[in-house]
C-alpha cells in the first residue's frame, strides 16, 4: 500500500488513499473482524467489507517502533457527496477532462491509539499538501468531513514545503455533546484544582491558562488527567497557555488520543477563541512553537534540536491563528516521504 507523511510544525501524519487501501487490503475469511467503517449518510465514505478495521491499521502504521510512525493517519478519497440543496451548479464536478483535479474529497482521521477524530487542522493540512502534490486537488481545496466542509487554500510552495491557509471554523463554547455539564453551569469548569475552558473548533478542546508553566513532566500528567476525565464523555484534548506579550502566547499540547505533540491546528484554534473571548487576544495570535520544541526536548539532545525551523518541519517556529468570520491557520506543511507499507 502507498502512502504518504507529511509534518506540520513538527505534528506527522500518514496519508492513505482509500482507494489504493481497497485494492491492496487482503479480504479477512468470512466472519472476520468488520470494518470500522461505518456507512456515512448522503453518499459518505463507504464500508470495507470483510477487512481490517481503519482505527487498528491507523495504531499500526503510527506505531514508531514497529510502523512507520506518525501522530495520527488520513484516509481520503474523491467525495462522492451529491450537491447540496442550495448549492450553486458551478460548483459541481463537470464531466470534462481534468473534473477529478477539481473534484472535492472527503476525509477521516485517526488518531495514533486508533481512536477516531472529528477535525484536525493539521491532518487537513498534510492531506491538501498530498493532493496538489499529485495535482489532484486546485486551490482552494474543498475537503469533506462529517462534521461539514473546510477549505484549503494554497499560499505558496517551496520544493516539499507547502505554505497554506486552514479553515477551522467558528467556536462553539456551548456544545453539550462534548461538554454535557454545560447544562448545569456556564463558563469556566474545575478539575482537581485546575480551571480550564471548554471549546468546540469541531473537535473537544479544554483550554488551561498558567501565569507560569509548570515542568514538562507535570504537564503530561495533568493533561493525561484531564484528557480522560469522567466530564468529558468524548475525552478531550488539552493545552496550557502562557500569555507572553501582546498577541502572543506559549502554549503545550496534549491531544486526544496521542499525547503530547509538538503544534496542534485545532488546539491552537481552541487557544486564540478562548483568549479572544477574554479579551486577551484581537484577531490575529501567534503561537511560539519554540517553548513546545524545549518542552519536548528540554535537555536539547535530539540532533539538529537547536536549528531553525527543525522543531516546526517546515521552515516556521510560529503558528499565526487569525479571524476572518471564523478561525482560519497559516500553515506550513512538509511532505516527508511517499513510501509503500506492507499489509
Amino acid at each position: 500500500m502507498i502512502f504518504y507523511k507529511t509534518s506540520s510544525f513538527g505534528n506527522d501524519f500518514i496519508e492513505i488513499d482509500l482507494e489504493e487501501l481497497a485494492s491492496a487490503m487482503p479480504r479477512r475469511p468470512r466472519g472476520g473482524l468488520a470494518s470500522a467503517m461505518p456507512r456515512r449518510p448522503r453518499g459518505g465514505l463507504a464500508d470495507l467489507p470483510g477487512r481490517r478495521p481503519l482505527g487498528d491499521l491507523a495504531r499500526q502504521i503510527c506505531d514508531r517502533q514497529r510502523g512507520v510512525g506518525a501522530d495520527g493517519v488520513v484516509y481520503y478519497r474523491a467525495s462522492r457527496q451529491a450537491a447540496r440543496p442550495g448549492e450553486s451548479s458551478r460548483k459541481r464536478v463537470s464531466s470534462s477532462p481534468g473534473a477529478a483535479r477539481k473534484q472535492p474529497m472527503e476525509f477521516r482521521i485517526f488518531n495514533r491509539d486508533g481512536s477516531e477524530a472529528e477535525l484536525s487542522g493539521n491532518g487537513m493540512a498534510g492531506l491538501a499538501a498530498v493532493l496538489f502534490q499529485r495535482r489532484l486537488g486546485v486551490s482552494p481545496l474543498t475537503l469533506h468531513a462529517a462534521i461539514g466542509s473546510r477549505q484549503v487554500e494554497l499560499l505558496g510552495r517551496d520544493g516539499a514545503v507547502f505554505q497554506l491557509a486552514v479553515e477551522i471554523g467558528r467556536p462553539d463554547f456551548a456544545n453539550r455533546e462534548f461538554f454535557p455539564f454545560l447544562k448545569q453551569a456556564t463558563g469556566p469548569g474545575m478539575i482537581a484544582g485546575m480551571e480550564f475552558h471548554p471549546v468546540s473548533v469541531g473537535n473537544p478542546h479544554a483550554v488551561v491558562i498558567c501565569r507560569e508553566m509548570p515542568e514538562v513532566e507535570q504537564l503530561a500528567a495533568m493533561g493525561k488527567e484531564i484528557e480522560g476525565h469522567a466530564m468529558f464523555p468524548k475525552r478531550v484534548n488539552v493545552e496550557f497557555v502562557r500569555p507572553v506579550g501582546p498577541g502572543s502566547c506559549q502554549v503545550f499540547f496534549y491531544e486526544r488520543g496521542v499525547g503530547p505533540t509538538l503544534a496542534s491546528s485545532t488546539g491552537s484554534a481552541a487557544v486564540f477563541a478562548v483568549l479572544r473571548r477574554l479579551g486577551m487576544a484581537g484577531d490575529r495570535l501567534d503561537i511560539d512553537l519554540e517553548a513546545a520544541a524545549a518542552a519536548e526536548d528540554p535537555a536539547g539532545k535530539e540532533p539538529g534540536s537547536q536549528g531553525p525551523g527543525y522543531r516546526a518541519g517546515a521552515g516556521s517556529e510560529k503558528i499565526q491563528v487569525s479571524w476572518h468570520g471564523g478561525i482560519f491557520i497559516r500553515n506550513f506543511t512538509r511532505i516527508i516521504c511517499r513510501g509503500e507499507y506492507f499489509l
